[in-house]
């Protein structure tokens, strides 16, 4: 047992006896809150985009910056997570990211130039990355093995039930206080967490000789520079052609040199050598072209009702919380789903599932109801809570003992990337359409852009199919 499992063990032994076994459901409280809004912030901007392009005169491959920008960050940042608990300690880490998270959020809040209001976005994405792995291991080391799946239940009810009460909150701010509130709609939950991390939350000291560990900074900078470079260029490729072209090309060389170092190096960021075992390369893509599905739907949804449809932004907001009970409700059945039947075919079920809900939603027109619109969208929330266990679990499964790490930290990450990539290009496909069509903000390109994810989730039943491979290595007895 490592020097660090042994000092976390200890501290988690006093806690218990200092606190009795509330303690543990405290301390899940504590990270939900610092989780929950971290997940809140990636998806409660989307209700404002509207009054954002208004105020700012912006176009949609200029706005979408606030969405890519922190998923980009997040993406870059999960990286970070085991650094950072390694060199200053989960507590520290935890309590240091909310703090961060707060001030980021009210200086978007009082931004009076676009550029500060991304640059914010970037940080609260950088933020949010650290939180959510770090939430996960406090979780798993307060409650025993046999404890461990009623804990990740409740953990998991509140961050399903997030990005859905998130857009209410945020549309309910909008509509009544104007876009700058919205960024603050997490500060409460921060502060809370921020209160109770001290009492609840592991310090898990660093560990020693942690800053002489080896850290993969050329990784970070390859695929930082990558993503910049990439999502930069996607976006400027309308209003600057050459620039944006010339953008993408560096970053397809910084993605390909980033994943040459990486399977160089003897301490990288990610293991590409996981991506031999047979099936796991066709899980990426699935993961991939989730992420594509779930955050461009997200981004795409707010806008389609409220300058489509001529919704409010609360009415926009209040049509996704439906489909957010109805995933919370599917995620508690969808495991035994996974355990039953072939993980891959559980995933396929959702890609269905929810391709055919962005074929709906996209033939909604004005005339189309408001509750028959949230049914479209609650279908969809259907797959995704079929896609969720069969991924992750038909993903780990193909990788030998003592990988799945490595493979959960691949999983997340290309999951974000398709969620930073697809948003970028529903942008660009959106700006595009409407210049071609002279219509401004028109419905026909928005109606285009649901089709659009619906035939990426069609194609991701083709590696959905191929994810499966060969029995793994059993765990050493």
């Amino acid at each position: 047992m490592s020097l660090a499992t042994d000092q976390r063990q200890a501290e988690v032994a006093a806690m218990f006896e200092r606190h009795g076994s509330s303690y543990r459901w405290w301390a899940v409280l504590t990270v939900m809150l610092g989780t929950v809004s971290a997940i809140m912030e990636a998806t409660v901007v989307n209700v404002a985009l509207p009054e954002i392009i208004r105020v700012f005169h912006l176009g949609h491959d200029q706005v979408q910056l606030l969405s890519t920008g922190f998923l980009a960050a997040t993406t870059a940042s999960m990286l970070l997570a085991t650094w950072a608990m390694q060199r200053f300690g989960v507590r520290h880490t935890f309590i240091g990211a909310l703090v961060l998270l707060v001030g980021f959020s009210v200086l978007a809040a009082l931004s009076d130039r676009f550029v500060l209001l991304a640059l914010c976005r970037i940080g609260q994405g950088s933020i949010a990355g650290l939180i959510q792995p770090l939430s996960m291991l406090v979780i798993i080391d307060v409650f025993p093995m046999h404890e461990r799946g009623r804990a990740m239940g409740a953990y998991g009810l509140g961050i399903v039930l997030a990005p859905a009460v998130g857009p209410v909150a945020g549309g309910l701010l909008v509509d009544h206080f104007g876009w700058r509130a919205v960024f603050l709609v997490t500060v409460p939950l921060c502060l809370a967490a921020i209160a109770l991390a001290p009492r609840y939350v592991i310090a898990g000291r660093p560990l020693p000789g942690a800053h002489k560990r080896p850290f993969d900074l050329i990784g970070l900078v390859l695929v930082v520079g990558a993503l910049c470079a990439l999502l930069g260029g996607l976006a400027a490729l309308i209003r600057q052609p050459a620039m944006g072209t010339a953008a993408v090309v560096l970053g397809v060389v910084l993605s390909v040199s980033f994943v040459v170092w990486e399977r160089s190096t003897l301490h990288p960021l990610l293991d590409f050598s996981i991506f031999r075992e047979a099936g796991f390369g066709a899980a990426v893509l699935v993961a991939l072209a989730y992420g594509v599905g779930i955050y461009g739907s997200t981004y795409l949804a707010p806008l389609f009702a409220q300058i489509g449809l001529g919704f409010s932004g609360y009415e926009a907001g209040l049509m996704l919380l439906p489909g957010g009970a109805v995933l919370a409700i599917v995620l508690l059945q969808a495991g035994k789903l996974a355990d039953r039947f072939p993980s891959n075919r559980v995933a396929m079920a959702g890609l269905a599932f929810f391709s055919v809900s962005a074929i709906l939603v996209g033939l909604s027109t004005t005339t189309t109801g408001f509750w028959l619109l949230a049914l479209w969208v609650a279908i969809g929330r259907v797959g995704l809570g079929l896609i969720i266990p069969g991924l992750n679990a038909g993903a780990l499964r193909l990788l030998p003992y003592g990988t799945e790490a490595a493979g959960s930290a691949s999983i997340n990450f290309f999951r974000q990337l398709g969620g930073a990539l697809g948003v970028t290009l529903l942008a660009l496909f959106l700006e595009g359409r409407e210049r071609q069509l002279g219509a401004v903000h028109g419905l026909q390109p928005m109606q285009e852009g649901f089709f659009l994810i619906a035939f990426v989730y069609c194609l991701a039943l083709i590696p959905a199919w191929l994810m499966t491979g060969r029995k793994p290595n059993p765990r050493p007895a």
